[in-house]
């Protein structure tokens, strides 16, 4: 299935509380948020858009192929809303799988910004 535009996932984005309760959120519209917040307004939005049908469906078992044209720009960034956004339904996201580049870089990248997310959100399982 193709992500080429919000359209494509309109079924696809809803998500309720992992207790249970309340309405179903918009899991599309809080990542935009965050990725807002952190000014990461130019990652590759049909990558965003496929991480966030695949949360929905699987929010107990997130774990993304990051494997973009930026991976640190782009890949990991989304990755990151989307799981920050997971975070505030009660869900845990559990990985990212680097495809290819400089692995050793970009696991400490990844590393890197995933403790300054935990720090700035007071999300200790991002560690």
């Amino acid at each position: 299935m193709s992500h080429e535009t919000e359209e494509d996932i309109k079924h696809g984005r809803m998500l309720k509380h992992s207790n249970g309760d309340g309405e179903p959120v918009d899991l599309l519209k809080l990542a935009f948020h965050y990725r807002q917040e952190l000014g990461w307004t130019d990652t590759i939005l049909k990558e965003l858009y496929a991480f966030v049908s695949f949360a929905t469906v699987y929010p107990n078992q997130f774990a993304a192929l990051v494997d973009s044209y930026s991976t640190k720009d782009s890949g990991i960034k989304n990755f990151v809303v989307v799981a920050i956004a997971l975070s505030e339904l009660g869900y845990h996201a559990l990985s990212i799988r680097l495809d290819s580049g400089n692995l050793a870089d970009l696991s400490i990248y990844a590393k890197k910004l995933f403790a300054e997310i935990a720090e700035r959100f007071n999300k200790p399982h991002f560690l």
